[in-house]
């Protein structure tokens, strides 16, 4: 079985959504729209002119003190930033300032207007000019006494740091007409300037051109005037710090003793010297380690003359090889000579005799061997000591210069370092002076701008669309918002998404047609509806919803007021009736009863002088219209509902009704008001919910769930009242009712369009 199943997405529930909210979409739509067209047809029409112009990049020469210390003639350009840099000077507020005191635009048509005379603009001029009256009271009466000071001056500052005496505000909305475009894969530029008059926007375009190369030759030229100075005032300094360089290395080099320079290559020999060194010791020490476990050796078997003969130097001694040969002969001549005479015959003694002179030459020899040994031990021993000590004075002399070689390449690379400081800038210096006599632009006029007669703003049909896509966009938004923030329970997948409890079907909202006033009773009095068929479809919902059997006693209850909870009880109990079931209602609502008034009855005896015991049973049954359906009304209201429905009369008066009637309806009062319908959740076989569509909150309906389900309640499932096929889109309704009914209601509705 699948954990989790995919939600599908439903397009006929946005459907329903959009068709609910139908007239905000609508609204939202035409007053958009309505605005959009206004603003529109009351734009002043906006003309464009376009100049074009070539920018190339500038040559190779230091024109700025930024530029100075470039390594590569091409470096202190950059290719990618400079094109960027250019159509924001084009469109600077220098360049712009420039334009508007060459043209006087200050006093032009074109940026001081004269106010339109007509109704619509003395409206909307009255309206802006209190708009701005109160913006300005307000913040005057918002701003501190310092906020104040701090913009007076900073509207000061702007005003003196102003290039040309120009309008600030001027400048920002001469600013704002200006486009600078690069053609794609070029070095053309398009540049234009809107205007409401076409010649206007030809002349401002062009002057702005031309007040663009302006303003680039002066900045190329006062970045050469600049980098001129300050090159002559770093010169005389590095020429100092030179002399001053040069003067250390000399003295340091007379302090040390220094005649010649210090070059890698004597670093490379003390390094290659300390390697043979290193290397020598190495090869020393395992020579010592060697001759120093042969003695070891030598002396652990110095007591065990029979074992000595495992030493190799023992083994390879010809004089010990020569003895040992001999005693050989002597044993063999001695055996010969045993077979013949006795142990104490001269000759064995004789031959005994030789043995021991053997042995004692044998062990001569081997002490030679081990003295041997220790002397070449002792000798590698001092070899390797005398290495080691040759190696920690390479490296003693080698720190001692490597520490002056480091104070001396100090010393020489600031002298160097500066020496090539006050070379490149004379160098740079020379150039610089010669370009301060060039005055060449990299800026050319390809096409000179011309008035354009077509208007580029507005667009009115592109702002119509706009308008229009705007409008159906907000609306369909805002639709979707409410239907967000609408968190009442209207589609029966929403019972079970959120409650968890079987739907048991849904009744429309209704009507009467034929002007019946008791419309409490529809399932009696139009039984043909489309109501009373919802009504016959839940009490089939009911009759199925036990595998074992259908529910005897069947508690209506609600989670808050004004549900509709009474109308389902009395007509469910009438289908249930009508269908040939004998059924007797109980009107259990002892704070608000309405099912006497339903049923035109009087409620003088009921349930109440039963369960106290002031009435009998039979009193208190009330035959109804309907056949196979009586009815028990509430009686007097007592004082302590609560307990008098908990008590065991009220479990006696349920088991006598069972013996006569098949069904048994019981109407309680909400289950957040009190506690009623908890208590009678205990008696019943099972409890309906009902659920006004689109009116009850989803935690209140959750909440009352919460206390049915705290006392076990058997919850048969949930009955989805007063659902409004227009308004929420349940078309599945009336398509189930067509599907029953054939063509009847469709017929009726084209006689009512023919």
């Amino acid at each position: 079985m699948e954990e989790f199943r995919e939600q599908e997405i439903d397009i006929r529930k946005y459907l329903s959504i959009l068709y609910k909210r139908r007239w905000i979409i609508i609204a939202i739509f035409g007053i958009v729209l309505f605005v959009g067209v206004i603003r529109t047809l009351r734009a002043i029409p906006i003309y464009s002119s376009t100049a074009r112009i070539l920018i190339e990049i500038p040559a190779a020469t230091p024109v700025s003190v930024d530029d100075i210390f470039s390594g590569s003639q091409n470096s202190w350009m950059n290719f990618q930033n400079y094109y960027p840099t250019q159509q924001k000077i084009i469109s600077s507020r220098a360049v712009a300032a420039k334009v508007i005191k060459k043209l006087d635009l200050e006093n032009s048509e074109e940026f001081s207007p004269k106010p339109k005379d007509d109704f619509i603009s003395n409206v909307l001029r009255s309206f802006y000019g209190t708009i701005g009256t109160v913006k300005s009271w307000v913040s005057s009466i918002l701003k501190s006494d310092d906020q104040k000071q701090y913009h007076h001056d900073s509207f000061d500052s702007m005003e003196e740091d102003q290039q040309f005496d120009v309008n600030p505000y001027l400048v920002s909305s001469f600013v704002g007409r200006i486009q600078v475009q690069q053609v794609e894969e070029s070095r053309l530029f398009d540049v234009s300037v809107m205007a409401r008059n076409p010649w206007m926007a030809a002349r401002m375009t062009n002057s702005l051109v031309e007040a663009y190369i302006e303003h680039n030759l002066e900045t190329k030229l006062q970045s050469v005037k600049d980098a001129v100075r300050w090159l002559q005032d770093r010169i005389d300094e590095e020429r100092k710090k030179v002399e001053s360089a040069e003067i250390k290395l000399l003295k340091y080099k007379t302090d040390q003793g220094m005649v010649t320079e210090l070059s890698e290559d004597i670093d490379q020999v003390n390094a290659e010297k300390l390697a043979r060194l290193e290397a020598q010791v190495v090869s020393a020490e395992s020579q010592r380690v060697e001759a120093e476990t042969r003695y070891q050796q030598a002396i652990a078997l110095e007591n065990t003359p029979d074992q000595l003969d495992s030493i190799p130097e023992v083994l390879r001694n010809e004089i010990i090889q020569q003895i040992k040969k001999m005693e050989v002969d002597l044993y063999n001549r001695m055996s010969e000579l045993s077979k013949r005479y006795g142990k104490n015959h001269p000759k064995i003694v004789a031959i005994h005799s030789e043995l021991e002179e053997l042995q004692k030459r044998k062990v001569q020899e081997v002490q030679q061997v081990v003295n041997s040994l220790k002397n070449e031990y002792k000798l590698a021993l001092a070899r390797e000591q005398s290495l080691k000590n040759a190696l920690e004075k390479e490296r003693s002399k080698t720190l001692a210069m490597n520490r002056k070689a480091i104070e001396y390449s100090v010393l020489k690379r600031q002298a160097e370092s500066s020496r090539q400081m006050y070379d490149m800038l004379i160098k740079r210096f020379k150039q610089t002076s010669l370009t301060e006599e060039m005055k060449t632009a990299n800026v050319r006029v390809i096409d000179r701008a011309q008035p354009r007669l077509f208007p580029v703003k507005p667009n009115t049909k592109r702002n119509i669309m706009l308008a229009a896509l705007v409008g159906l966009m907000m609306g369909v938004g805002l639709s979707f918002f409410l239907e967000y923030l609408d968190n009442t329970i209207k589609l029966p997948d929403e019972i079970d998404q959120y409650l968890n409890i079987p739907f048991l079907g849904a009744i429309p909202a209704y009507v009467s047609k034929n002007g019946n006033k008791n419309i409490d009773v529809v399932a009696l009095n139009e039984p043909k509806s489309i109501i009373s068929e919802s009504l016959k479809g839940v009490r089939t919902a009911l009759l199925f919803s036990s595998a074992e059997q259908a529910p005897t006693t069947i508690l209506i209850t609600s989670a808050g007021a004004k549900e509709g909870k009474t109308f389902c009880a009395a007509n469910l109990a009438i289908t249930m009736a009508q269908s040939g079931s004998k059924v007797v209602i109980l009107d259990c609502d002892m704070r608000r009863p309405r099912l006497h008034r339903i049923f035109n009855a009087k409620r003088e005896v009921g349930m109440s002088n039963f369960l106290v015991g002031t009435g009998a049973l039979k009193d208190a049954l009330i035959p109804t219209p309907v056949e196979n359906l009586d009815f028990i009304p509430v009686g007097p209201i007592p004082p302590n509902p609560s307990e008098i429905l908990g008590s065991n009369k009220m479990t006696a008066l349920i088991e006598a009704l069972k013996k006569k009637y098949d069904r048994i309806i019981i109407d309680s009062p909400p289950t957040s008001a009190v506690t009623d319908a908890s208590i009678l959740s205990s008696k019943a076989d099972g409890v309906v919910l009902v659920i006004r569509a689109g009116d009850t909150p989803r935690n209140l309906v959750q909440t009352g769930l919460s206390r049915l389900n705290s006392v076990n309640a058997h919850i048969l499932g949930a009955v989805l009242n007063g659902v409004k096929a227009e308004r929420d889109g349940y078309y599945y309704y009336q398509y189930y009712y067509y599907s029953y009914y054939g063509d009847e209601e469709p017929k009726r509705r084209k006689k009512k369009h023919s």
